[in-house]
Order: C-alpha cells, then structure tokens, then sequence
C-alpha cells in the first residue's frame, strides 16, 4: 500500500530524533527503523510478519549525516513499497552509507554551521543584543536544515534506487565551497570589526583588504591553508583585543 501524506510528515518528524538511540553496535540503525515506521506500517498494512521483518532489517547499524538521512528514508521506503527482495535492500542501504555522510559533513558542517555563526558573532559585535543574535542564528540555520530534511525525503522517496544519480544532480560540493569560501571572509571581518575596537584602533582598511584576501585565497591555495591564515589572524586579533 502506497504510504499516505502523513506517513511523510510522521517520518519527517521522527528523522529529527534519529540519534536519539545511537549506540556503538547499531549507530543510527535504530533511529532509521523508528523514522521508518510510520512508512513501512503503511507499506506492509496486510502482512505484520514482513512489517516486522522490515523494521528488523532496517535497525540494523546504520551511520550517515543525520540531515540527509531522511534521502536514505525516502529512498528506502520506495524500495519497499516496490517489493524489492531483502538482500538488495540491506547492499543498497550499506551502498548510501558513505555518500551521505561526507555531502553532509562537507555541506552542513565545514559549510552552513560555520558562516551562520560567523554571520551571528558580526551581527552581535554590530549592535545585536545577545538574544537578537543568538536567535537569528538559531532560526537561519534551522530553516536551512529543516529545507534540506524535507528535500531529502522527497527526492528519496521520488528517486528510489536511482537515488545516487538524483544526489549527483545537485551540486553539493559547490554549495559547501561558497560557504566555506563565506566563511573565511566573515571571519577575517570579525577580526577586522575587533581590532577597530581596540582603544586607539584605527579603522582598519587594510586588514579588511587582508581578511577578504585571505578568505579568496581559499581558490588559488589549499583549503587548509587559507583557514590556517584566517585562524591565526582571528586569534591575534583576540589576543590584542583581550
């Protein structure tokens, strides 16, 4: 039976606790079988014997980016709904393991956490209170990753097994790039906003003309350099600051 509207919503809900029973046997095996539930319940309606095999199958260790897991949902529940045989369901659920882990970690961690913050701490060093800038930052990235979670259990559902092609489409990587690339800017701004502030400071415009540069030097140097650039320009910045 096809799952309905609300069978999605239950899911989208639940993947927001998919972590909530990691442990280091099944790791997010759990949480994607209760994520799943709602879906496989509608999916195997007339047989219990194969919803109890569905959800045993799917507690199985499981690891990914808890942001893209619901594209490993979505995909999973399709795979379901068309009766695919257990063996190539447990291939095809180890087989996108990997690929969500790292466009999530590379997307979300190294990418949209840090230039939220970024954005957040010079918005508070502007004027924000503490409160004005903590929320923003709270509901800005909230929103970019609550997008994601309802993107990935479309496109998974929508995709099925050719999931993988359906993720490649999407330029993740670029996406995580100009974030990054953001980042390093931001950050070399908030260096430039603090040393302003140092009593008998002047305004800095070279240092910002250093920080952008910096920040672009991430196209023509290695990543890692130019945030080893940034990060010590930050930390002397703080340092003189304090």
């Amino acid at each position: 039976m096809r799952p309905r509207r609300r069978d999605f919503a239950r899911a989208l809900l639940r993947s927001f606790s998919i972590q909530g029973s990691w442990n280091h046997r099944a790791m997010t095996g759990p949480g994607m079988a209760f994520a799943l539930s709602p879906l496989l319940t509608r999916i195997h309606a007339d047989d219990p014997a194969a919803l109890d095999a569905a959800l045993e199958r799917h507690a199985s260790p499981f690891n990914a980016h808890p942001y893209l897991a619901p594209v490993a949902i979505g995909a999973l529940a399709r795979l379901e709904h068309e009766g695919e045989d257990p063996d190539t369901l447990l291939r095809f659920r180890s087989a996108l393991r990997a690929p969500l882990g790292a466009l999530g970690d590379e997307t979300m961690w190294a990418g949209w956490r840090p230039f939220c913050a970024s954005a957040a701490a010079i918005a508070f060093l502007l004027g924000f209170d503490a409160v004005t800038a903590a929320a923003g930052f709270l509901v800005v990235y909230n929103l970019g990753h609550f997008a994601l979670r309802l993107w990935g259990l479309r496109c998974g559902w929508k995709a099925g097994r050719g999931v993988g092609a359906a993720l490649r489409r999407v330029p993740f990587r670029r996406l995580a790039r100009v974030f990054v690339l953001a980042s390093q800017v931001l950050i070399g701004a908030l260096a430039a906003i603090l040393v302003a502030r140092v009593p008998g400071g002047a305004p800095s415009p070279w240092i910002v003309g250093v920080a952008v540069g910096a920040g672009l030097s991430g196209y023509v140097v290695p990543r890692h350099i130019s945030r080893v650039a940034l990060a010590s320009l930050l930390v002397a910045c703080l340092a003189w600051f304090l």
